[in-house]
């Protein structure tokens, strides 16, 4: 828990003046934002049971089915955020030819995600995770996907229809899950992307290497998957959060790395830093969470409302502290959810009113 004399002391030692006001009208002008979602794209499927008795079959848990539910997950989440928000959202990703596919598309306009764009690829499943739980407690997961990369045919596809896709957007949104969808091969419309001088948010997996996104706009892994990609020691990410020179070195790695114009690093209970090409002092963002219940999706919220204040024109500290305050809404709800402009707009007003937002 965080209440504001832990962010008040936090920001002051950050070397940060605060102040009382701060520029909202950015929320008019949502509405004309358009941003394309490019990556995996899912079903979250959830069994919700009860456990009163071991498998006379095996040593696990009979887990009696009360009831199911389904929620989109990977890029769907960050699209339904800026679909929340009002923001115009293009979702652009791969499913299979079977019934889940179907499945999918009907989610996605049930959820206000109108324009979505699939790649068909019948050598994999729709990806789909089944979560089977019980009193509330996590027993199992079942994955149905299949992680291998895009064929030569289905890739120049996917790249024609980014490129196809740009002249009406103004910025991509990059998910990587890791699941085969971006190589090398997919990430040249970077080049086509810089041509039209549209901004390109990443949003990487750490089994990727930082190359694979050389000349992209920014990139936000979080310190865990930071640690990989910089080839620092794992679990050392509680350490490093605190560490400004240590948190510094990491960003300055990520940003050389992928020869990117900002590179921005979030660290959970610590907030979020960044440094940029033209200036490579660090930043850093306190977090703005008053509760903690799950950080589940925090990341999607995140990238959703820094990419969109991106290309609104704001600021890049301001587009982190927006998007802190975004987070720290969800993270105080249990699982993936999204913010709509009055509960960020209350929050904004919240933390300006405590003078914990900078111009």
């Amino acid at each position: 828990m965080h209440g504001p004399n832990r962010l008040e002391e936090f920001a002051f030692s950050c070397g940060r003046c605060l102040n009382k006001e701060m520029d909202f009208d950015f929320f008019k002008d949502i509405s004309k934002a358009h941003l394309l979602v490019a990556g995996e794209v899912g079903i979250d499927e959830y069994l919700w049971g009860d456990c009163r008795r071991i498998s006379p079959e095996a040593p696990v848990p009979v887990v009696e089915v009360e009831s199911q539910s389904y929620k989109l997950g990977l890029s769907a989440n960050v699209a339904q955020n800026l679909v929340s928000l009002g923001a115009k959202t293009t979702l652009l990703s791969v499913k299979g030819a079977d019934s889940d596919g179907v499945k999918l598309e009907g989610m996605l306009k049930e959820a206000g995600i109108s324009r979505a764009v699939f790649v068909e690829d019948e050598t994999r499943p729709t990806l789909r995770k089944v979560r089977v739980l019980a009193q509330k407690q996590h027993v199992v997961r079942v994955d149905y996907e299949k992680s291998h990369p895009l064929d030569l045919s289905l890739t120049k596809s996917f790249v024609e229809r980014i490129c196809d896709l740009l002249p009406e957007v103004d910025g991509v949104i990059v998910q990587d899950y890791g699941k085969g969808i971006w190589t090398s091969d997919t990430m040249t419309f970077v080049q086509h992307a810089k041509a039209h001088k549209k901004p390109i948010f990443v949003d990487p997996s750490r089994m990727s290497p930082l190359s694979l996104y050389r000349g992209v706009t920014l990139l936000t892994p979080n310190i865990v998957e930071a640690e990989t990609l910089c080839g620092v020691p794992s679990g050392k990410a509680r350490l490093v959060g605190k560490d400004d020179q240590a948190l510094l070195a990491m960003a300055t790695k990520i940003l050389e790395g992928a020869d990117s114009e900002h590179s921005i690093v979030t660290c959970g209970e610590w907030g979020m830093v960044s440094i940029s090409r033209q200036e490579r002092k660090l930043n850093r963002i306190p977090t703005f969470a008053r509760e903690v219940f799950d950080v589940t999706g925090a990341g999607d919220t995140v990238i959703a409302v820094l990419s969109l204040m991106y290309v609104l024109g704001s600021s890049l500290s301001k587009c982190m502290q927006v998007a802190n305050a975004a987070a720290g809404i969800v993270v105080g709800r249990i699982g993936a959810s999204c913010v709509s402009p009055q509960e960020l707009k209350e929050e904004l007003h919240r933390l300006a009113d405590l003078g914990l937002l900078t111009q």
